[in-house]
């Protein structure tokens, strides 16, 4: 009799601590995508819910789908999707640790769109369901073509084919993103994006055992092994930058074509030409020493209205120019001056304000001083502490009463736009270049001449 009570007990009991551990021992989710990405959070998850006596199983689910399982409970939850997933679906409760981070990336083909940036590309694919990109669509107020495409080979097949201009993805998409020539691509960074894991109500006792699982494999360096295991960095040749959202153009202040309080016919240009892809486009006008700075230390996305080749530095320059220059002469306080000056005698310095290739318009026997605008050059010469003046004659100063006497040194020349030699000039100068050639008329070159001789 006592065998009997104490077998019925110890099935008893056993049946007792088996029954909740078995509801527990598997949780299903949907089956995630394949790529570094998603191995790295099913990695990151199989371990710290083994180290709780769970393990997952995974089932072939369309995502929306999933959804309304992951809702019912009939699922345990999303494996890994963005934070406010809890405010959409009431059932599902957020693991509060980080488990990834991400980015939205917009990738266009150059040739379609120039720079390429969500105002100017004429239309988007994305993958259907990727709430991060749609609301990066929603919040950019994109009212053109999108195709809402089911994998991210579908979107290959797309930008192959030419189809579409861009495509809205997640940077850890691109590795299984097939490109037959990724170099006719560029790859702009959108928004920075964090996933969570979610579970169900019934397993929400599950959070606080899990965060502190996770917290642990932070802490000892776990976390950081698995992220190089899966070496989660996006290819190389598809490295997102950051996409411009407004542009600053520097200049030497010109009058009517680059004036300092942002008028002038070039500033118009420029505002035309990439008005359509950026919020903004800054002006900043002053002489060229501070433009060029503004470009190299980038303050400013380029400079406008300069020579081809002006600066020393390996700069790209526009294809055409974009207007003419005036033409320079040499100012001296008298006839004696300017004629000594011009042959070249030793005891003459002259000053100008220019790029360091105007003082090889006279003699290099001469003297050359380098001022910061041209006032400073006119008030020295006033002065005379210097014999003449290098500049154009829209640059004369207010305070002249005896004209000076002058002489011209070269004819007017064709002015260009420079950018920075890296990535983002090379866009921005392949945009300039387009628009010149399709929108701008044959006779604007001739319209945006400085009319002052």
């Amino acid at each position: 009799m006592r065998q009997r009570l104490s077998l019925t007990l110890c099935c008893l009991f056993i049946s007792i601590w088996l029954t909740p551990a078995a509801a527990q021992q598997v949780l299903t989710f949907r089956q995630p995508a394949t790529g570094p990405t998603a191995d790295y959070i099913t990695a990151v998850l199989e371990e710290a819910y083994a180290d709780l006596g769970i393990e997952l199983n995974y089932q072939p689910i369309p995502r929306l789908r999933a959804e309304q399982l992951a809702q019912n409970g009939e699922i345990a939850g999303e494996l890994g999707r963005l934070g406010g997933l809890e405010e959409e679906l009431d059932n599902l409760n957020r693991v509060p640790f980080k488990l990834y981070e991400f980015s939205i990336v917009l990738v266009a083909r150059k040739a379609a769109c120039g720079l390429c940036t969500l105002k100017s590309v004429n239309n988007i694919a994305y993958i259907g369901g990727m709430r991060a990109a749609e609301t990066v669509l929603t919040d950019a107020n994109f009212d053109k073509t999108t195709f809402r495409q089911s994998d991210i080979h579908q979107v290959s097949k797309l930008l192959n084919a030419e189809r579409i201009d861009a495509a809205l993805i997640a940077d850890f998409q691109l590795r299984n993103l097939e490109l037959s020539q990724p170099k006719d691509f560029i790859v702009y960074h959108v928004k920075s994006e964090v996933g969570f894991h979610y579970l169900h109500q019934k397993y929400k006792h599950l959070i606080e055992p899990l965060y502190q699982r996770l917290s642990l494999m932070q802490a000892s360096g776990r976390l950081s092994q698995l992220r190089q295991q899966f070496k989660l960095q996006a290819p190389e040749q598809l490295k997102p930058m950051p996409m411009p959202t407004e542009l600053t153009a520097a200049a030497a202040a010109r009058p009517g074509l680059t004036g300092a309080n942002g008028n002038g016919r070039l500033w118009q240009l420029i505002n035309t030409v990439y008005g359509d892809t950026v919020a903004g486009v800054n002006t900043l006008a002053s002489n060229w020493p501070r433009a060029l700075n503004a470009l190299l230390e980038d303050k400013a996305h380029m400079v406008v209205g300069v020579y081809k080749n002006q600066f020393d530095n390996e700069l790209l320059y526009s294809k055409k120019p974009i207007a003419m220059d005036d033409a320079l002469y040499l100012f001296a306080s008298d006839r004696t001056k300017k004629q000594a000056i011009l042959a070249g005698q030793e005891s003459h310095t002259v000053c100008y304000s220019g790029n360091e290739e105007l003082h090889k318009l006279l003699p290099d026997s001469l003297s050359f001083y380098r001022a910061n605008t041209s006032l400073d050059c006119f008030a020295l010469l006033d002065l005379n502490r210097i014999e003449g003046v290098i500049d154009y004659k829209y640059n004369l100063p207010d305070w002249v009463t005896t004209p000076y006497h002058r002489s011209r040194l070269r004819e007017p020349l064709p002015l260009y736009v420079a950018f920075k030699n890296n990535e983002l000039g090379a866009q921005l100068k392949a945009h300039l270049d387009r628009a010149l050639e399709a929108k701008l008329s044959p006779r604007f070159i001739s319209e945006n001449s400085n009319t002052i001789r």
